[in-house]
């Protein structure tokens, strides 16, 4: 019996895709939904072709949304992989398709780096309202988290006692979990987070209209955007590159940096040896950096 590609990329995404970010697995696949399976999804799934895909993927392109295009092209790789893997078909049809699109040339995210400029933007996050979506962007600043990250913490996630948040590996870009100490004024934000939202949901940042599910990732994004910041000049990841340019001009070790960030060091001898989280370190630099922004913070309400 053939497999449609509709139930092959189901297959997939229910064995491996719905086990990780389960709000990043439903949106990946709403996005299948909407540009590939209605026109391949009734096809066997041994009869797609390179050409299919790509006059699916240059539709995607001509929108301008790229970011999309990508997305798509790895979905439907991971699924054919997958396929091979179970013996339903006998090729990746997507491999070869990148020298047929518009090559992608990465470029750092716009991130405000210059002391007055920070403060300013702090400021104008302390007087937005709603007031979560101000500590959502507040959080953000202190964290040094990935704006999905961010979105989707729960408040089983947040340990008060241990000034420390837990991310599960589940909710990770890398897939492996990650401690984040808690400044003095990240705790007190948490805090004051919760008596908004903690009563009437799992999420720290529930989701409007229904508080059973979290936030989407671009809710940082949206609120600068409220706040008068373009796309050329501050992004929700954005305030990860500020924290890290901050911190390593102020003298931070770069391994601190790295760690906050969740990066994984790309040395695989070296990440082997190197198994601890380095926490209370990290949390003497969170708080100074905690510390520094409010500093800029005063001065911009001030006017200095």
């Amino acid at each position: 019996m053939q497999l449609l590609f509709r139930d092959l990329l189901h297959e997939w995404w229910q064995r491996r895709l719905l086990r990780g970010n389960e709000t990043y697995a439903r949106e990946a696949w709403r996005r299948l939904e909407r540009e590939v399976l209605p026109t391949l999804g009734a096809l066997p799934a041994h009869k797609i072709t390179p050409p299919m895909i790509l006059e699916i993927l240059r539709a995607i392109e001509a929108r301008g949304t790229p970011i999309a295009c990508r997305k798509v092209k790895s979905h439907i790789s991971q699924a054919m992989r997958y396929g091979i893997a179970c013996g339903v078909v006998v090729s990746d049809p997507t491999r070869d398709l990148a020298y047929a699109l518009t090559p992608h040339r990465s470029r750092p995210r716009p991130a405000l780096t210059d002391a007055a400029a920070i403060g300013a933007l702090m400021a104008a996050v302390e007087r937005f309202r709603p007031r979560r979506r101000a500590l959502c962007l507040k959080l953000a600043a202190l964290t040094c988290v990935r704006p999905g990250e961010l979105a989707t913490a729960a408040w089983t996630d947040i340990s008060f006692d241990d000034a420390l948040w837990r991310i599960p590996a589940a909710k990770m870009k890398m897939k492996r979990p990650h401690q984040v100490p808690l400044s003095k004024q990240a705790l007190d934000a948490f805090r004051e987070l919760h008596g908004l939202t903690g009563s009437r949901s799992p999420w720290c940042f529930p989701r409007r209209g229904d508080p059973s599910r979290p936030e989407g990732a671009g809710c940082l994004t949206h609120s600068l955007r409220c706040l008068g910041y373009d796309r050329e000049t501050m992004t929700g990841h954005g305030f990860r590159a500020m924290a890290a340019t901050v911190l390593s001009e102020e003298g931070w070790a770069s391994e601190l940096i790295e760690r906050q960030l969740a990066h994984i060091d790309r040395n695989q001898v070296r990440a082997a040896y190197q198994r601890s989280d380095l926490v209370e370190e990290r949390r003497r630099m969170c708080q100074a950096w905690a510390d520094w922004l409010d500093l800029r913070t005063a001065r911009a309400i001030l006017g200095r």
